[in-house]
């Protein structure tokens, strides 16, 4: 059974589609506000190996494809800064290593069937640790804050909205595929997902809330939502799956909003954006809208295209873990509110003082804000008539 079968949902063509505008955006954003000399080339790379991936039917190449993205984006963001593209190498490397030799012992490359005692147990843990590493989720600030941090704007987003998402779906075939890796009764692997998802949620929001740089920020939220994904495949269910695959289309579009927006305001600061910026949406009101509504869709707030994700999300992780596990979700959804409304507030709605006042910014490119007003009518408009999208992507 594929991910279409299981959920009536074309995540293929729509993961192309988002991977293609989210690819042309980012060139076009680099010409505005320069992403480094070796950008033009490996973005492109990058991007067509995800596309290629994604289209692969036999399962050993398409690994092999997604891995060679991979280590595209690590010669990219070890081009800008040496220590963040060692560290990416090594959870690339590792992860793959694990996830690859977890398939081999499980025979997941070709007609699998469910391993038992030993062999069962090692299968589970070597796949399990393997996409927790590539998906940032263990260990938590291991490699994805520093490559968001000391790479190029458009870099991280490449790395978090194309890399990190082709990689969970390819966990989210998996689930479909092989549904003993996350529901065997004698392993309890429901419930080691569910809890990994949990301490996904809560120390990527716990952490994203200590932080004060912006981009940290944005990193360790990403951590956060992919708590939310992950839980989605561990519930199980057609509305589990597709909830999370929707949730990751907007993690996808929603993070090209959130770090394009900062890139716009560091342009103008020749800084890295912290909590101690203020005033930043009277320099640039594009920027400023599309942080705020970038947040909101992340959250999952109709009418975004991402609530459609999440209210399939909650429902599964009631499903799943009955009304403990809902509540657990919406704490952790207030905690993401809570580190969103700080940066809100004390960075884009904050007073200015008077240094920021007096000084001379350079404007907002018009074709980049004219990107972020797309992206924001896209998410929208696809929230308040999904059957628009899901007549293209989907049954």
């Amino acid at each position: 059974m594929i991910l279409l079968d299981f959920t009536g949902f074309n995540w293929q063509l729509a993961f192309t589609a988002v991977t293609v505008l989210i690819l042309i955006a980012a060139e076009v954003y680099a010409i505005k506000i320069p992403q480094g000399k070796h950008f033009w080339g490996l973005a492109l790379v990058s991007a067509s190996l995800i596309v290629s991936a994604l289209w692969v039917s036999n399962s050993v190449v398409r690994t092999i494809t997604l891995d060679l993205a991979g280590l595209s984006l690590v010669a990219l963001v070890w081009s800008q800064d040496k220590q963040a593209g060692k560290l990416f190498l090594a959870a690339v490397l590792l992860g793959s290593v694990l996830v690859a030799s977890g398939m081999a012992l499980g025979n997941l490359f070709g007609e699998s069937s469910e391993p038992t005692g030993w062999l069962l147990k090692a299968v589970f843990a070597l796949i399990m640790i393997g996409y927790l590493i590539k998906l940032a989720a263990i260990p938590f600030s291991f490699w994805l804050v520093p490559v968001a941090e000391k790479s190029s704007i458009m870099s991280a987003v490449l790395v978090i909205s194309l890399l990190d998402m082709a990689e969970f779906g390819e966990l989210a075939s998996l689930r479909v595929e092989a549904p003993w890796l996350f529901t065997n009764l004698h392993l309890s692997t429901q419930w080691v997902w569910i809890g990994m998802a949990l301490l996904s949620m809560f120390v990527g929001a716990f952490l994203a809330m200590a932080q004060t740089n912006i981009r940290k920020m944005l990193a360790f939220s990403t951590i956060d939502d992919i708590g939310y994904l992950i839980l989605g495949l561990a519930a199980g269910t057609a509305g589990g799956v597709l909830g999370a695959l929707i949730a990751a289309i907007s993690h996808s579009l929603c993070k090209f909003l959130l770090f394009g927006s900062v890139g716009v305001a560091e342009n103008g600061l020749k800084h890295p954006l912290t909590l101690t910026d203020r005033g930043m949406a009277g320099k640039y009101p594009t920027a400023g809208a599309a942080f705020i509504l970038g947040a909101i869709g992340m959250i999952g707030v109709p009418p975004f295209f991402g609530f459609l994700g999440r209210w399939r999300l909650y429902y599964s992780g009631l499903e799943a873990g009955g009304v403990a596990l809902a509540i657990a979700m919406t704490a952790a959804t207030a905690l993401a509110l809570l580190y969103y409304v700080r940066v809100i507030h004390k960075v884009w709605l904050g007073k200015a003082d008077e240094g920021i006042e007096s000084k001379q910014f350079a404007a907002s490119p018009f074709w980049i804000n004219l990107i972020l007003v797309v992206f924001i009518v896209l998410l929208i408009v696809a929230g308040l008539f999904p059957w628009l999208f899901t007549g293209i992507f989907g049954r």
